[in-house]
């Protein structure tokens, strides 16, 4: 009831100064004479209103928004996770870019922890002596399959031609040509090198360099490469005993003087590692070069697999895919 006597009081106050025809005010001129200035009452309380009520808008637009401003919730900014291609920048398309300095790199430090824990903390022996036998049939069935004077040998007393195979062992020279000697030789003691890399929880990982872990886990390589090929050459399952090779002189380019001979025995696991080596160096320093110029998987697959052939022929006999690699995806 008072706020409304009061605003009926003000109202008529209003409108009985409106209706008034003109209020004199007295100033004072540049010289001293004394003017007389008439004004529109009306007119004057129009714009004092205007104002207030402008200022009392500007109040209450302060007050309605204040509490949202208060209620609002900050937002962390948004980071596009999408691969963007620089030079597409600002045109919404996006690639396979990895080298986007806004982009963080994927990822696959728990897929690699995963994979470490499933495979373990020590050698796998079983899993490696598995993988060697494969191998070691594959190898001996190949020489049944396509060596007739194998196949002849097979026939006859077993530790009596196997004695006389191995006690023919002398000389560098086998009578196999050089690309038997110095390149199937050599992948085949570096597939067997890379059985024992597999099997090798710490060695897997393993990317070349100058570090010791690196070298100490090629050395034991070499040492699985050395003792598969002593085996393959003279052990109970071997070319001695498989066909008696060394039993007597042959060769593809004439008898030899020595048909068992020293030079595959050091050529396999030596020359073999240094293969594998080579193949580290190719898969650190070309193959992942090529991984990131293109994302084509079928790409990238194909590269892995012809560059790295005794890596992946190792892969596969352990069934895995050829491209599969222990420390990446």
């Amino acid at each position: 009831m008072m706020v409304t006597a009061v605003s009926a009081l003000t109202f008529c106050l209003c409108s009985t100064i409106t209706s008034a025809a003109q209020i004199v005010e007295p100033v004072l001129s540049d010289d001293a004479g004394e003017q007389v200035r008439t004004f529109d009452a009306g007119a004057d309380l129009a714009i004092l209103n205007h104002a207030l009520c402008a200022s009392c808008r500007t109040s209450d637009l302060n007050l309605a928004l204040a509490p949202k401003a208060r209620e609002e919730p900050s937002y962390a900014p948004v980071v596009n996770l999408s691969h963007s291609n620089p030079g597409n920048a600002g045109s919404g398309t996006t690639s396979g870019n990895l080298n986007d300095p806004i982009m963080p790199l994927p990822d696959h430090s728990l897929d690699n922890l995963l994979r470490k824990e499933a495979r373990g903390n020590s050698f796998d022996w079983g899993g490696a002596i598995a993988q060697s036998l494969f191998f070691l049939g594959i190898q001996h069935g190949f020489r049944l399959a396509t060596e007739s004077g194998t196949r002849a040998d097979l026939k006859g007393p077993f530790f009596k031609d196997y004695f006389q195979s191995v006690g023919n062992l002398a000389g560098w020279g086998d009578g196999d040509p050089f690309k038997v000697n110095y390149i199937g030789h050599p992948m085949m003691g570096s597939v067997a090198g890379f059985i024992q890399v597999h099997n090798d929880p710490n060695g897997a990982e393993e990317e070349v360099s100058l570090k010791r872990s690196y070298w100490r886990s090629r050395l034991k390589a070499f040492g699985w490469s050395f003792a598969y090929s002593t085996q393959f050459e003279i052990g109970l399952v071997s070319e001695a005993t498989i066909g008696n090779v060394g039993i007597r002189p042959y060769g593809t380019y004439g008898a030899a003087k020595h048909p068992m001979a020293y030079g595959d025995f050091v050529i396999t696991p030596i020359v073999g590692t240094g293969w594998l080596i080579g193949e580290d160096l190719v898969d650190r320093y070309v193959i992942r070069y090529f991984e990131g110029k293109t994302s084509n998987r079928t790409a990238r697959f194909i590269i892995r697999g012809s560059l790295n052939p005794t890596r992946s022929f190792a892969n596969l006999l352990r069934f895995k895919k050829p491209w599969y690699r222990d420390n990446r995806n």
